[in-house]
């Protein structure tokens, strides 16, 4: 192992020892108000940036099918009396097959196309939860949502959800990065690069498509369930405009084609959306200076300037190497020359 794999071995160890420990040493807002609700939008700004970045699908129904686990959750519980595990259930179920259906009709579109149909479909589903009382409970939605309670404590308690939300994210930032290494991900990578070429090898694209669409919205529905636990409540506020685009300015701050960075641009949004409203009404306005910020000076996104160090390292590691070889070159020819 070279010394720079070894290096980022050992960082990244670092980085998980810290969050896993972050309930003992961090303050309690933090990790109530800060972290926990980074990592579940995180959840749902990685199904975007799996789409986006590996498939070229640039999906605004994300927080849709995020919302649908929420309600499905939040239906199933509250309004028929289920048990919380039939309710996970339910949820993941709902809005996996929403994910499907949203897919069949996007997925043979590109570009600005299949952002706007996305968009119309989350539109479509707000507007049928905000007039819908009889299952979605209207402009009110559903309250009084509990989370499953597992020996006594219900897992919305601050450092027993935090570590929840943290299993989840972590299982889904590496069931991610397994993905994206198998004939799977590498085709749909190939979707995004030449779908034409690989038609013509023989693969299915609106299938593979589709298929990443529907595993995209598995992964949101998890990120819904956290969430819907976390408020205790679900409306159509949750799967409104804003929140559609919310999502798609997190993946961009923490870069689109970065599975990292998702959760980089999910607290640097929810940070600036804590501190930002303390001082100013305006602090949407904050947002929008932060993306414009992102785009203009680093393209690639939070992910991107933190890599930019590594790079270096790379490339000077590089260069040693080169440097190295000729001088073993240049020794091996002058021995050459006295042997002869």
């Amino acid at each position: 192992m070279s010394a720079l794999a070894s290096t980022r071995t050992v960082l990244t160890l670092l980085v998980v020892g810290l969050l896993a420990t972050f309930p003992l040493w961090g303050s309690a807002y933090f990790v109530g108000r800060v972290f926990s609700p980074a990592l579940f939008l995180g959840i749902a700004a990685l199904s975007l940036a799996f789409l986006a970045g590996y498939g070229g699908m640039i999906s605004l129904a994300q927080m849709t099918v995020f919302g649908l686990a929420g309600y499905g959750y939040g239906v199933l519980t509250v309004t028929h009396g289920q048990p919380w595990w039939v309710g996970v259930i339910g949820g993941l179920a709902v809005a996996t097959l929403a994910a499907f259906l949203f897919g069949l009709v996007a997925v043979r579109t590109r570009g600005i196309y299949f952002l706007m149909i996305t968009l119309a479909l989350g539109m479509v589903v707000y507007a049928l939860a905000n007039q819908n009382r009889s299952v979605f409970g209207g402009h009110t939605g559903i309250l009084g949502i509990r989370a499953p309670e597992v020996s006594g404590h219900l897992l919305t308690e601050r450092a027993l959800f935090y570590e929840l939300c943290l299993a989840v994210a972590l299982a889904s930032y590496l069931g991610v990065r397994y993905l994206l290494r198998t004939p799977f991900g590498l085709a749909l990578q190939a979707v995004r690069d030449n779908p034409r070429r690989l038609a013509a090898l023989g693969y299915h694209v609106a299938l593979h498509r589709l298929a990443a669409f529907t595993l995209a919205g598995f992964l949101a529905a998890w990120g819904g369930l956290l969430g819907v636990w976390y408020n205790g409540a679900i409306s159509p506020t949750t799967i409104d405009v804003t929140r559609l685009i919310n999502v798609l300015v997190m993946a961009v701050i923490g870069g689109l084609a970065s599975v990292e960075g998702a959760f980089l641009g999910a607290l640097a949004f929810v940070l600036v959306t804590n501190f930002a409203s303390s001082f100013t009404e305006r602090f949407n306005t904050v947002i929008g200076l932060t993306f414009l910020a992102i785009v203009l000076f680093s393209p690639e996104g939070l992910s991107g300037l933190l890599a930019r160090p590594v790079e270096l390292l790379r490339r000077q590691s590089r260069a040693r190497r080169a440097r190295d070889e000729l001088d073993e070159l240049g020794v091996q020819q002058a021995v050459g020359r006295q042997d002869e």
